[in-house]
């Protein structure tokens, strides 16, 4: 099993609505969430949120926090014959 963060989806979804790239930096700006932060949230590194991240990044895209992240089921592994 995996959580799966959609921050860069989110990003993507919003820089079409506003007409220009949405970056970390702007991100970090307008929330006070580091870069290293966001950085770890959208390469799936990140084992900890924190609520105080979670609904700083709800406010900037708008979103509930299962907009946030999604469980991907790991594949079973094929058994033997």
């Amino acid at each position: 099993m995996m959580i799966q963060c959609r921050l860069r989806e989110l990003m993507a979804i919003r820089a079409r609505k506003e007409g220009h790239r949405v970056t970390y930096s702007e991100i970090t700006a307008a929330t006070g969430i580091y870069n290293t932060t966001l950085t770890r949230l959208a390469n799936d590194k990140a084992d900890l949120i924190g609520k105080t991240t979670m609904d700083r990044l709800c406010s900037f895209f708008n979103c509930q926090p299962g907009d946030l992240f999604i469980y991907v089921p790991s594949p079973e592994p094929e058994r033997g014959r």
